[in-house]
């Protein structure tokens, strides 16, 4: 029996409607204007702020085209989510890069890559298959595979976009970071690696090192995957109205932004709370009220849940009253933009509903 050609599988796509190409552009210009350059970067967020949407979207050809204008024919970026990964060891992390890079370049716009990608397969990806656990070739198979690429295209960009990476970055061995920078080294100027993230790299893995040069790659280019921007709100609440047959005024519209902060699952709550709901009621868009809603509560409790106990406990006496401004917590909770700059440049908590919930939390 023949074995699946992983290029013949399918790549993730945005799914249902897809967005305008300014979808998200406040984390995806900084992104791509990373991937030009070939400077590596991570990206930070909470859960449940849309991470999953964002990734399906920057991987069309339209928005790279948009971002990145002619450079989009000789970019290829290579998505790699560690769910996949069904342990931490060095040769599972290196097969799964070789097996998207091959998967990938089998479905590429570039036409050269494409039609080399069979090679790839036979050559690189399946004696790697054929010998689990051989760690040093797995490694060198991959640095042949993108030194091809690279000969392949004298203009080739690369980039590993690497998902849920949190808790590969706290458990895999600290060698692969070192090979990681080896590799990015040896393609200078042409490959980059962009983390997908809850936490900081650091507070992953405080011993520095452990992973410094590598580290090193990143740690000038943070970039927040935040709260949804006014306009993206407002495209998201359309496609509901489209979807539900049930149309907003501007004013709801504005109404329900200001009260969800711009978190996507609150938002989509909020449509649906509305939907069932008497129009004109004083309550309507009252964030204490609202907090207590069991599906806007729901979205409120995963939030939280997303964080690292020391945040939690952060957010939780922020919005009690505690100003620990200079906390780490806090300091995170910024980062994530958990807690913005309100009036008159006060910090705050991005979203009065989930402040109201918060409140209404038993301390400690």
């Amino acid at each position: 029996m023949n074995p699946i050609d992983p290029r013949q599988t399918s790549t993730m796509r945005e799914l249902g409607k897809e967005h305008d190409v300014h979808y998200r552009q406040e984390v995806l210009k900084p992104l791509f204007d990373c991937i030009k350059s070939a400077d590596s970067c991570y990206l930070i967020g909470a859960g449940s702020m849309g991470k999953t949407r964002l990734l399906d979207h920057l991987i069309r050809t339209d928005v790279q085209q948009h971002y990145l204008g002619e450079k989009a024919a000789h970019t290829l970026i290579i998505r790699l989510d560690m769910n996949r990964l069904s342990d931490y060891s060095e040769w599972e992390f290196y097969e799964l890069m070789l097996f998207n890079i091959v998967q990938v370049s089998g479905q590429c716009s570039i036409p050269e890559i494409e039609r080399k990608s069979a090679g790839f397969l036979q050559t690189f990806l399946l004696p790697v298959l054929d010998q689990p656990g051989n760690t040093l070739k797995a490694l060198r198979f991959l640095e042949l595979v993108i030194t091809n690429l690279m000969v392949v295209d004298n203009d080739l960009s690369l980039c590993l976009l690497m998902d849920e990476f949190d808790e590969a970055y706290r458990h895999l061995p600290a060698k692969v970071f070192a090979h990681l920078r080896g590799i990015r080294d040896a393609n200078k100027n042409r490959l980059c690696y962009a983390l997908l993230m809850r936490n900081p790299p650091t507070y992953l893995r405080p011993n520095l090192n452990e992973h410094e040069g590598f580290y090193e790659l990143l740690s000038r280019n943070q970039i927040a995957i935040g709260p949804y921007s006014w306009q993206d709100v407002r495209a998201m609440l359309l496609q509901l109205e489209a979807r539900f047959e049930y149309p907003l005024n501007e004013t709801a519209r504005e109404k329900i932004y200001e009260v969800s902060g711009g978190h996507p699952g609150t938002v989509l709550a909020l449509f649906t709370n509305m939907r069932r709901t008497v129009e004109g009621v004083a309550y309507r868009f009252d964030p204490r009220w609202l907090a207590k809603e069991e599906t806007i509560k729901e979205e409120c409790r995963k939030l939280l849940a997303s964080l690292e106990p020391e945040e939690q406990a952060g957010i939780l006496d922020f919005a009690k009253g505690n100003m620990a401004d200079a906390s780490p917590a806090i300091k995170a909770l910024r980062a994530k933009k958990l807690l913005i700059a309100g009036e008159g440049h006060v910090p705050q908590i991005f979203s009065p509903i989930f402040a109201a919930y918060l409140q209404n939390l038993p301390s400690g």
